[in-house]
């Protein structure tokens, strides 16, 4: 009897004990699976901000509101200065941005911001075009425009009027890429993702000038009506929607007089 009482005891787990343990995350039910993947965005893990963090985001800032011109040398004691922090982040960001193509460093010009002309913003208009357009209709293909994506398409358009009513134009510009950004991930190709990612803080930089030309309610309007294309499900409007938000209403802005008369109002020779 002994021997089986024994027995029975490493058979049977305390019920207590097992009543009270947490669920380890890697076998959640089913049901908790799902509903992580249906709505990835509102499991984003936090992420600790760095003083290169903040110089990143400092120098987009000061670009996308024209504080910067493209064209405009960086100088890092400068930079230090201003943040009120040493050169060693302010280099490492420089670096993280000269990755992405938002400055450029070449020998006894030092490090300037991007140039934008009418050329390289064809450019990048013929990559958004592509990428974008075959993102949204492979989402569209698969079903991923329904209630879902429109919550999170909504969510974001919701950001860009805040911002507009704070009149926050890098917080503005951000959520206009991150508008897009969500409308590439539905597509759930990351390839494409990473493709999109490498002008993403481009975009952001001529998001806020864009700004300066044209008024946010407009860029507001543009996002709703692309939005009802994209939950419409019908490719061939996405095709046209697309290319006429990205490339159409893109060159309605004239980049080139904005960073003139921004000139100009500093006094530049």
């Amino acid at each position: 009897m002994a021997g089986s009482n024994a027995e029975d005891k490493k058979r049977k787990p305390a019920t207590g004990r097992r009543a009270t343990r947490p669920r380890a995350l890697g076998v959640a039910a089913p049901e908790a699976i799902v509903q992580l993947e249906d709505d990835p965005q509102r499991w984003k893990a936090a992420r600790p901000r760095t003083l290169v963090d903040h110089a990143v985001d400092s120098i987009l800032s000061a670009a996308s509101r024209g504080l910067i011109l493209p064209g405009d040398r960086l100088s890092e004691p400068d930079l230090a200065a201003h943040l009120g922090m040493s050169r060693v982040p302010i280099r490492e960001a420089l670096r993280i941005l000269e990755s992405q193509s938002i400055v450029t460093s070449e020998p006894y010009k030092g490090i300037r911001l991007m140039e934008v002309s009418k050329q390289r913003l064809e450019h990048i208009i013929d990559v958004r075009v592509a990428i974008e357009t075959l993102a949204a209709c492979r989402a569209i293909e698969a079903g991923r425009n329904g209630p879902t994506q429109i919550r999170q398409l909504d969510a974001a358009i919701e950001e860009l009027v805040l911002m507009a009513q704070r009149n926050d134009t890098y917080h503005f510009a951000a959520a206009d890429t991150a508008f897009h950004r969500i409308l590439c991930g539905f597509a759930l190709n990351p390839v494409l993702d990473t493709l999109w990612e490498s002008i993403s803080r481009q975009l952001t930089v001529l998001f806020g000038l864009s700004t300066i030309g044209k008024p946010m309610k407009t860029i507001i309007h543009e996002h709703r009506a692309l939005a009802a294309v994209f939950i419409s499900g019908d490719i061939a409007m996405m095709r046209k929607e697309l290319e006429d938000h990205i490339r159409v209403q893109s060159l309605d802005v004239n980049y080139e007089e904005i960073i003139a008369e921004r000139r100009r109002e500093r006094g530049d020779p």
